[in-house]
């Protein structure tokens, strides 16, 4: 049957006609006659009668026919007609009385004052929003007094340009804009219903707000198992991993030492065993969650793994080698390495590159797969026990001792700042050529941070012992001829009035067996 619609509710139905009229038009002209006498606080004492007339029974109000309960309607109802009509009767006068309740002096007043304390409420939460906005700004904004930023924030650019404090107003403008439309939803259906000519359409409002809330609270309640899991997985990995940092910074102090485990390895592995921990512990948690199930999230899951094995094949190979570089101890940080063309101080060693600044202050990255695929020379790893080896060779002509260069080498080397006294420098004699002989000078040093420096120290003590014994340095392919050729030693080592000697020539008379010389 029709609904008879009162004050927003249902009275009853009517499932029969009545004469032309379908029960969808009875229906709709009673809630009209009702709903009249429900909003009309004038119309005095409510009196409902019924009067009985041939085949139907009226419900009347004084004299305004309000409801006709006809036998049919009896038959459909399953009862009396006269009990059937006495029913609708009491509805309808429950009714009306509401109505005129709903439609009181006294409701409205209720429902202005309702308004207006939402009014309120919604003037202050406004007015409280945007004081702490611009509180919230002027506290992170660097060009106010009362600025004030994280230290890590403070010398970066991105913060003293004044872009950080636009991003925040931003933010914060925003935040207010959407908390604002927030609030005005929710009290509109708190206005809606608080006056009766509007409250179905505030309860409609009301359940089309609620209901998608209603629907995000079950949702919430059906994953909080889930969720509870997810804080326990995240709780114990978080002490997993804070257990893990203590136990191997332990070990890098030397409070903790474990067999063949060098306490440099200490922070690398506590690193990877904690990337580790989190890379599992992120994949119990995701096979947790119920879409995870999902064939859609199972094929991204497998375009992603598929992209990760095909672009990062470089990527894996430069881990795999930062991972045994670390264990193989081929160098630390803070040692002097050569790794082909590039000799320098080891600054970073990273899972992909190993970070080296050269002596010309310059950062070099080489990935490690180049570093583990190449010969590296550790210049510090020596020098820490015995001392490295610094070596440069002169080549001297024939016409010096041996002994005497050798003493002059031997004395260079200990005259240079930086060189040790113990073990001695030595030299050895590498190569008689056609024209000189070849000296390898060696002498041992500790410091190979300043390895270009030291060789020009030992370069520069060289040219001095030798200038000051007479000795030239130099790989002459001279002939025999000298005569009117000045020596090349220094000025500063050539005696006083030192003039070139002349050229000389010798002719034989063999006629007379006599030597002349012109």
């Amino acid at each position: 049957g029709a609904p008879v619609i009162v004050n927003g509710r249902e009275l009853f139905r009517l499932g029969a006609r009545l004469g032309s009229i379908t029960p969808a038009e009875r229906a709709a002209i009673v809630s009209d006659r009702v709903n009249r006498l429900a909003s009309n606080p004038f119309a005095g004492e409510v009196i409902i009668s019924l009067n009985d007339v041939e085949g139907a029974t009226d419900v009347v109000f004084r004299d305004i026919v309000l409801v006709t309960a006809t036998d049919a309607d009896a038959v459909l109802a399953g009862r009396q007609r006269h009990e059937l009509a006495q029913e609708w009767g009491t509805s309808i006068k429950k009714a009306i009385l509401e109505g005129r309740e709903m439609y009181s002096g006294r409701t409205i007043v209720e429902g202005v004052a309702i308004t207006a304390g939402v009014l309120l409420g919604l003037i202050l939460l406004f007015w409280l929003i945007h004081r702490g906005g611009n509180w919230l700004v002027k506290k992170l904004d660097p060009a106010t007094e009362s600025g004030r930023i994280p230290r890590s924030l403070e010398g970066s650019e991105f913060y003293q340009s004044g872009l950080f404090s636009r991003t925040v107003r931003r933010i914060m403008r925003l935040f207010k804009l959407v908390l604002a439309i927030f609030l005005i939803v929710v009290a509109t259906p708190i206005v809606l219903r608080a006056f009766p000519q509007t409250r179905a359409l505030g309860d409609r409002f009301g359940l089309s707000l609620l209901d998608p809330l209603a629907r995000l609270w079950d949702g919430f309640v059906t994953f909080l198992p889930e969720l509870v899991f997810l804080l326990v997985l995240a709780g114990l990995t978080w002490l997993a991993i804070r257990l893990i940092k203590l136990f191997f910074r332990e070990i890098e102090r030397g409070v903790v030492r474990l067999p063949s485990f060098q306490p440099e390895w200490a922070n690398f592995t506590g690193r990877m065993l904690s990337i580790i921990i989190i890379f599992i512990a992120a994949i119990i948690g995701f096979t947790s969650l119920p879409f995870s199930q999902l064939p859609v999230f199972q094929g991204i899951s497998a375009f992603l793994a598929l992209l990760l094995t095909l672009a990062s094949s470089s990527a894996i190979a430069n881990i795999i080698a930062g991972i045994i570089l670390t264990y193989t101890g081929a160098f630390q940080l803070g040692d002097i390495i050569a790794i082909q063309t590039t000799l320098g101080e080891v600054v970073g060693k990273y899972l992909l590159t190993t970070r080296i600044r050269t002596f010309k202050n310059e950062l070099v990255s080489v990935p490690n797969s180049l570093v583990l695929s190449n010969s590296v020379t550790n210049y510090s790893h020596l020098a820490r026990d015995n001392g490295l080896t610094l070596h440069t060779t002169v080549t001297i002509g024939y016409d010096v001792p041996w002994q005497k260069v050798h003493e002059l080498l031997i004395a260079a080397a200990l005259d240079s700042e930086g060189m040790e006294k113990t073990p001695p420098p030595f030299v050895l004699q590498t190569a008689l050529n056609d024209y000189n002989v070849a000296y390898e000078l060696n002498a041992y040093t500790r410091k190979p941070e300043i390895l270009p420096r030291l060789y020009s120290r030992l370069h520069q003590n060289i040219q001095s012992r030798f200038n000051a014994a007479g000795v030239e340095i130099m790989s002459p392919a001279y002939t025999a001829l000298r005569d009117g050729n000045a020596v090349t030693l220094p000025p500063d080592f050539l005696p006083s009035g030192y003039q070139p000697p002349a050229f000389r020539s010798q002719s034989i008379d063999n006629r007379q067996g006599t030597n002349v010389i012109k």
